[in-house]
């Protein structure tokens, strides 16, 4: 069953019965029919052979609205047939009663269609509801929340204090520059900002007397104090600074004074233990000024422009 067949069934069966109350009580004031024939002398079928035309092309339904309908002459052979707000001129040729009517009625039935479709696309766009929001008043507080917060990272704590003792060679890069054994003495302050580290640190550089009893007979003995600062990598400490160191030199020409200069040292520790480390340190002295003793043979003994020593030892945190 479809939605066409109904309304065509209905607007036939109001058409019969309007026709039928209009025939029994012609006093009574007319009611808009649902199909209109205008000018029916000039159309060339009756309104019931056209109620009959719609009623075969019909289901039963509950269905009774129907859409107004009007058929019109419009010429010889023609009709105009209106449905709603939809209209067409259909030819009938020189097709006269029930064949006229049934043309008409399947034109009907097609612009009722239509005009279906159209009410339910109407039906189907109409807008939704608006959705309504409502600002609060200016003074009312608003709805409480809740933020998660991250947990500030836990602060860094400052390093223990490190101690390292280490022993080895040292050498300047001269000809004139003789070996000397060197210990060393480096205390890693628990002072740090950024992973920038303070070391105080003491050297002491000792030669034994070369060529005893001759005329070439030197040594050498110095005692060094740094200020150095730097960082840690890992298991590597990278530290530089300026030292100055008292000297006295021995021999057929003595002489004592003060060197200074800049160091840079790298220590390699691995740990023994949780506050015992086994280190090697490489060191670095640049001087700024540096003395030369000359023999009668015109060879002589200078202490090092540039001196390389290399060190090994252990380290202690005493704060563990």
């Amino acid at each position: 069953m479809t939605s066409v067949g109904v309304v065509c069934g209905a607007v036939a069966f109001a058409a019969m019965i309007g026709s039928a109350l209009a025939q029994e009580a012609p006093a009574a004031p007319a009611s808009p029919a649902p199909i209109t024939l205008v000018a029916p002398d000039a159309v060339p079928f009756s309104s019931a052979e056209l109620a009959q035309a719609l009623l075969a092309r019909s289901f039963a339904s509950d269905e009774t609205t129907a859409p107004t309908v009007r058929v019109a002459p419009t010429g010889a052979g023609a009709v105009a047939v209106e449905v709603g707000s939809r209209s067409r001129v259909v030819a009938l040729a020189d097709r006269t009663g029930p064949a006229a009517a049934r043309v008409v009625a399947l034109v009907i039935a097609e612009l009722l269609s239509d005009d279906r479709a159209d009410r339910d696309a109407e039906a189907a766009a109409e807008p939704s509801s608006p959705v309504v929001n409502v600002a609060p008043a200016p003074d009312a507080s608003p709805p409480a929340s809740l933020v998660a917060v991250p947990s500030p990272a836990p602060a860094r704590s400052a390093p223990p204090p490190r101690l390292c003792l280490t022993g080895g060679l040292t050498r300047g890069t001269g000809a004139e520059e003789l070996v000397a054994g060197a210990v060393d003495a480096d205390v890693l302050l628990p002072i740090e900002s950024g992973g920038f580290r303070l070391a105080a640190s003491l050297g002491v550089i000792y030669m034994p007397s070369r060529n005893a009893g001759t005329w070439r007979e030197v040594s050498y003995s110095g005692t060094a104090a740094r200020l150095l600062g730097g960082t840690t990598i890992g298991p590597v400490d990278l530290f530089a600074g300026p030292f100055a160191s008292g000297y006295s030199i021995g021999g057929v020409n003595a002489h004592a004074g003060v060197l200074f200069g800049g160091e840079a040292v790298a220590r390699l520790a691995a740990p023994l233990s949780r506050s015992v480390r086994l280190v090697a340190a490489a060191r670095a002295d640049v001087y700024g000024n540096r003395v030369r003793v000359l023999f009668a043979d015109g060879s002589g003994y200078a202490t090092p422009r540039v001196a390389l020593s290399l060190g090994f030892g252990i380290a202690w945190d005493w704060a563990s």
